[in-house]
């Protein structure tokens, strides 16, 4: 009996998450289908194979949507962005973590507010106008490693905590100074965690459109803001929007499908620390 009960409790589990799947299925098969319709099959927003498949919405829409230039764009803000908040948040975690001061605490509590305050569009408008960087990339970059770095530093810094100081004092020993204690031993044990929160630094600023849209102008609109723009053009063609959000989604899914094991990696790595 107990066996029976099991049985169809997974069989219920398993119906339960085919159900929930068609939630993201529906709409992705929607959208595919779609994006290879005419305009007029495309606006019944169904998953009905194209009567004529139309290959050549893609091409009009890498032409007309301005992918690449988009893609490039996105490219230079999440990369340096990325960069910037690893590099400044795994130095400021490792400083905060191994020095127990008044400073280094009220430090620490000072970036813990950073997770939960808003950012106010009108201070950093102001700010970005006055040191000269209102409608630059390095301006977004900086205002995106600011509201990153905080969460960063917080992740960093439980992992650092639980790093033996057995091993700073073996380093000490043999000679090795802050930085390249830094540098060659907990920066190396650090990469799990980075590794995760690389992938959701990509993720978050890649798809980002608030900060772009904002604080910069339209040639230098990234990619997300362009199927925005594109979408106001093309609203009644839905057969272009949807391929325009296709061609806009690949970098990210490729990323996800490829760096997923990092994550899970990460997480582990992260849950066995603590």
């Amino acid at each position: 009996m107990t066996s029976f009960h099991n049985k169809a409790k997974m069989i219920l589990l398993e119906l339960l998450v085919v159900l929930s799947s068609l939630i993201i299925v529906f709409p992705l098969l929607m959208m595919i289908f779609g994006s290879l319709k005419t305009p007029m099959e495309a606006a019944q927003f169904n998953i009905k194979l194209p009567t004529e498949w139309k290959f050549d919405n893609y091409s009009f829409v890498f032409h007309a949507g301005g992918i690449m230039r988009a893609f490039y764009n996105s490219v230079i803000i999440t990369s340096f962005a990325t960069l910037a908040t690893v590099v400044m948040s795994s130095a400021a975690a490792f400083v905060i973590a191994r020095r127990n001061t008044r400073l280094t605490e009220m430090m620490y509590i000072f970036f813990l507010i950073g997770i939960i305050a808003p950012m106010q569009i009108v201070t950093t408008y102001a700010l970005l106008k006055a040191l000269g960087l209102m409608g630059s990339f390095l301006g977004v970059i900086l205002v995106n490693a600011a509201i990153n770095v905080p969460f960063s530093i917080f992740l960093y810094c439980g992992f650092i905590k639980s790093i033996p100081r057995d091993l700073d004092e073996a380093a000490a020993i043999d000679g090795c100074g802050s930085y390249r204690l830094f540098a060659r031993i907990i920066l190396p044990l650090l990469l799990p965690v980075v590794a995760s929160n690389v992938i959701f630094l990509v993720l978050g600023i890649w798809n980002d459109i608030m900060l772009p849209l904002y604080f910069l102008s339209g040639t230098k609109w990234p990619l997300p803001l362009m199927v925005y723009k594109f979408f106001g053009q093309y609203f009644s063609n839905w057969n272009y929007v949807f391929a325009d959000l296709i061609i806009s989604a690949i970098p990210v899914v490729v990323l996800f499908l490829t760096a997923q094991k990092y994550i899970v990696s990460g997480v582990v790595a992260g849950a066995v620390k603590g």
